[in-house]
């Protein structure tokens, strides 16, 4: 662990110590005259980072990823000419007390601009204060020493069910220490696809009553959701919490964004102190509540536009919607990023209706497009088109309250 104090207006520069595992992220604590702030920073052994202080004295800096050098005169003042002429946001860090920018090779220093880039675009809130108190979030819940909460069923008369679609095993490590965390009982449906026997042996292995059913793999995790929902296996529960191994890797995301959307996902949704109680609690409260979503990922948001939430799939989305029953002029697109979410079942009616499940194609790796990236913003409209309304679930403020509470947002609409 380094740490260094300093008490000149001087930079520092942190260089990276040793080889980690591939697309680590790094933890750091700064700490300025009026704040501290803990950092997620992207690591590799080729990619460097300076500090500024933003007024008189230093800062101290924790870390044990990288060395802190306190730098010359000449040095500092080269680091903020060079930070002045970052013009780009998401090229630094800045804050009242201190400032962050990167260097290295051209193709390392795009490592920590694009991971700004896509932490700002999706507003994940993924901020190092979270992270500092729930290291699961970088680090993951596969503990097999984990306490054992409610196990899955089926049993008799249980309201909740938790529906989960497989495709990449190693996600089952997550999931699996959320579920096995849980204290409201729940029913387990796990679907997958063919090949997984290990999969299958380690989910019986950890809940030997869930229900576990093999599907042709099309339509990733929508498809086999649409099944259940359409063979009418949902109906017998009064809330659903639908999940998945979320891994994505497309449009140039290095592989711990998805690592790190699946946790915030499965974070705002089940894993926060109290929060699985809280989201049923405000079902029983209020019956026109049809879905709850994690508020980070619901779209289209302030820092993700509209045009950037449609992307290629604005024209099938209005088709399948007026199949629906909704026409092109009322629709608004409201949608939780990601597919995961918890619902009534009768609130999915409208798209229940539709018989979407036959209608999905041999899986083709489409990274946008298909089906099921089209049916992905129909769940929303759906709820609304059957007379409920959406609210977001808030995994943060319930950590930061430490009170179990499950802050909601109406917010948008549907229907316009």
């Amino acid at each position: 662990m380094s740490r260094f104090r300093s008490f000149f207006r001087r930079a520092y520069r942190l260089r990276p110590l040793e080889p980690q595992a591939h697309d680590h992220i790094a933890q750091l604590r700064v700490e300025g005259r009026n704040e501290a702030r803990n950092l997620l920073l992207p690591y590799s052994i080729g990619l460097g980072y300076f500090a500024l202080p933003a007024g008189a004295g230093g800062l101290v800096i924790e870390t044990a990823d990288f060395s802190v050098e306190r730098l010359d005169a000449l040095t500092s003042l080269w680091a903020r000419l060079r930070l002045a002429l970052l013009f780009k946001k998401k090229k630094s860090l800045v804050f009242p007390d201190f400032s962050v920018f990167c260097y290295g090779p051209k193709p390392e220093r795009k490592r920590f601009t694009t991971f700004n880039q896509h932490m700002f675009n999706i507003g994940v809130s993924l901020d190092g204060d979270l992270i500092a108190a729930h290291p699961e979030l970088l680090d993951g819940w596969d503990d097999e020493t984990a306490p054992r909460g409610a196990r899955g069923g089926p049993t008799v008369g249980n309201p909740l069910a938790i529906v989960v679609h497989l495709y990449y095993e190693e996600t089952w490590g997550d999931i699996g220490g959320v579920l096995r965390r849980l204290s409201v009982p729940f029913d387990l449906i796990v679907t997958t696809t063919p090949g997984r026997e290990r999969l299958v042996e380690s989910i019986r292995r950890e809940f030997p009553r869930a229900e576990i059913e093999v599907m042709d793999n099309r339509g990733r995790d929508v498809r086999p959701f649409l099944t259940l929902l359409e063979r009418g296996r949902l109906d017998r529960y009064r809330y659903v919490c639908k999940l998945h191994g979320k891994k994505s890797t497309d449009g140039g995301r290095k592989s711990y964004m998805g690592s790190l959307w699946r946790r915030r996902l499965l974070f705002d949704l089940l894993a926060a102190p109290g929060l699985a109680q809280s989201i049923l609690d405000l079902f029983e409260r209020d019956p026109s509540i049809g879905m709850v979503g994690p508020g980070a990922f619901r779209l289209p948001s302030r820092t993700y536009s509209e045009a950037l939430s449609w992307s290629t799939n604005r024209e099938r989305v209005l088709e399948l919607a007026e199949r629906m029953g909704v026409p092109r002029d009322r629709f608004r697109l409201d949608f939780f990023g990601g597919t995961m979410f918890w619902v009534r079942p009768e609130a999915l009616a409208p798209l229940r209706s539709l018989a979407l499940s036959a209608e999905f194609p041999e899986e083709k790796g489409l990274l946008d497009g298909g089906l099921e990236h089209a049916t992905e913003r129909l769940f929303g409209a759906a709820v609304v088109a059957a007379g409920y309304r959406l609210a977001d679930s808030d995994g943060y403020s319930a950590a930061i309250a430490g009170s179990g509470g499950a802050p909601t947002d109406e917010r948008r609409t549907g229907l316009g």
